[in-house]
């Protein structure tokens, strides 16, 4: 809350209200998500589904955004392990 303005320690209330509102918005979108699905276990396309409303369409491009961040950090450690295998130090 202190990127967005708040003070660098906010109230314990304040912090227990905005955690209550954001599970709410966790299981509504999930709720959202899985509706359709029989299965236990929701899926990225699922959550695509719930965030492709007009109103949703920032937080579906921030969950693309951290979907893409994701691979690359995943090619980034790929290729750094790659590298330490074609030329092992040597203690």
């Amino acid at each position: 809350m202190y990127g967005f303005g708040d003070d660098r320690n906010p109230s314990n209330d304040t912090v227990a209200v905005m955690e209550e509102i954001l599970i709410e918005y966790i299981a509504d979108v999930c709720q959202v998500a899985g509706g359709s699905s029989k299965r236990s276990r929701l899926s990225i396309e699922d959550l695509r589904r719930a965030l492709s409303r007009p109103a949703d369409a920032k937080k579906l491009a921030r969950l693309e955004e951290l979907l893409f961040m994701q691979e690359d950090i995943k090619r980034a450690r790929a290729q750094f392990e790659e590298s330490d295998m074609q030329n092992p130090k040597e203690f």
